[in-house]
C-alpha cells in the first residue's frame, strides 16, 4: 500500500470530522487505522472481483467452499465499521441548525 495513498486517506477522513478540535484529531490514532482498513479493504474487494468469494465444484454445484479472501473481507469490514463508529461517537460535532427558519414552530 503506497504511503501517499495512506496519507491521502487520512486527510480525507480528517475532513469528515472537520468540526472536531485539532487536539482530539491528533490524539485519536483511530483515524490512521481507519485509513489503513479502508485501503486494505479496497484491495481485498478488487481481489474478490478477480477471483470470486466462493469456489464452486465444476461437476457438483452443491459443493462450495468460501475462499480466504471472503473471510478477510468480513473481518476487515467489521473492523472498519467498529473504528468508524468510535470516530463518529468521539469526533463528530453537530452543526447548529438555528438558521433553518423553523425555530418559531418549536
Amino acid at each position: 500500500m503506497a504511503n501517499v495513498d495512506l496519507l491521502a486517506e487520512i486527510e480525507r477522513l480528517k475532513a469528515e470530522f472537520i468540526g472536531a478540535s485539532e487536539n482530539k484529531l491528533r490524539a485519536f490514532a483511530l483515524i490512521e487505522q481507519a485509513a489503513y482498513e479502508r485501503l486494505y479493504l479496497r484491495r481485498l474487494n478488487e481481489q474478490a472481483l478477480a477471483t470470486g468469494l466462493v469456489k464452486i465444484h465444476p461437476k457438483n454445484p452443491q459443493m462450495q467452499k468460501a475462499l480466504p479472501v471472503s473471510n478477510e473481507i468480513s473481518k476487515h469490514s467489521a473492523s472498519l465499521t467498529n473504528i468508524m463508529d468510535k470516530l463518529i461517537k468521539h469526533l463528530y460535532t453537530e452543526t447548529d441548525d438555528d438558521d433553518d427558519g423553523l425555530d418559531e414552530y418549536a
